[in-house]
């Protein structure tokens, strides 16, 4: 797979899919590198990975969800997820994202249309990062600070709150994290694809494989970690998405700040955006 230049995200814009993916983008806020590889080399695949910029770029959210099913049914659930995605580009709460989804999913259980996800949004004048966790591994964060990874928990507060995969139950309450990202601190999400993978031993990668690797790679240096962490599980390459579909999300903030001219017109974008969808 031939990695891209990079993407510059613009406001209102929402980028990705289900097919395979090598990307740098950028937006007033976060440098992210995605990585997917489907199942079998196929064309699409059950991981699904959006990235959107709100009307002024101050809001980045990411998406990375490991849908059940293959074919058109995923296909027809990323279309879902993007359009999802693009009604709430402009709200900095994205719990109302995260029950659509699960509603929408949930209306689609019955054929077994569920999902595991991690939804993030990233503010970035407070430099603030929420997540909620939908069923999924646990991303990892890098601390510069300290220099190491450690996995980011979800802690559920006097029983409140459940993280099922989407699709099980309508109504859920999803528990959040927030963190404020220091310069320097990396955030990797990744599907189950990535710590199902064997080591040479025969043995599954699993979440303490994985963070013994990234210990042993150059963090300051992030868009060759995800290419360096395959090299390191897979020299050959041989193994990717030989048994399941893999993809990774990893990010960092960086010093971008809204423009005047994107603070101006963020009210005009916003405004089209709700009359576009008026006339739908």
């Amino acid at each position: 797979m031939t990695k891209q230049s990079i993407k510059k995200m613009e406001c209102m814009e929402v980028w990705g899919g289900n097919q395979p993916a090598d990307q740098e983008l950028t937006t007033t806020g976060l440098d992210i590198w995605v990585y997917s590889q489907p199942y079998g080399a196929s064309k699409s695949g059950g991981d699904v990975y959006y990235v959107s910029s709100c009307s002024s770029g101050r809001i980045t959210r990411l998406l990375l969800a490991d849908v059940s099913g293959h074919g058109e049914a995923v296909a027809g659930r990323a279309n879902v997820l993007r359009q999802l995605m693009r009604r709430h580009i402009n709200h900095i709460n994205h719990a109302s994202l995260v029950e659509a989804i699960n509603y929408d999913f949930e209306a689609e259980s019955k054929s077994g249309g569920f999902a595991t996800a991690i939804i993030g949004t990233f503010f970035s004048p407070s430099k603030t990062l929420t997540l909620i966790n939908a069923g999924h591994p646990n991303p990892l964060i890098y601390q510069e600070k300290t220099g190491t990874w450690s996995p980011l928990g979800f802690q559920l507060k006097n029983g409140a709150g459940r993280n099922f995969p989407l699709g099980i139950k309508a109504g859920q309450n999803y528990s959040s994290i927030k963190s404020k990202l220091k310069p320097g601190d990396l955030v990797l999400c990744f599907t189950d694809g990535l710590l199902e993978m064997k080591r040479p031993d025969g043995c599954m990668l699993g979440k303490e494989g994985l963070l013994q690797i990234l210990a042993k790679l150059d963090a300051h240096n992030p868009s060759q970690l995800i290419s360096q962490l395959i090299q390191q599980i897979d020299p050959d390459e041989r193994l990717i998405g030989s048994n399941d579909d893999l993809s990774m999300v990893l990010f960092r903030r960086n010093n971008q700040r809204v423009s005047f001219a994107d603070n101006f017109l963020a009210p005009f974008r916003a405004a089209k955006h709700l009359l576009q969808k008026f006339r739908a």
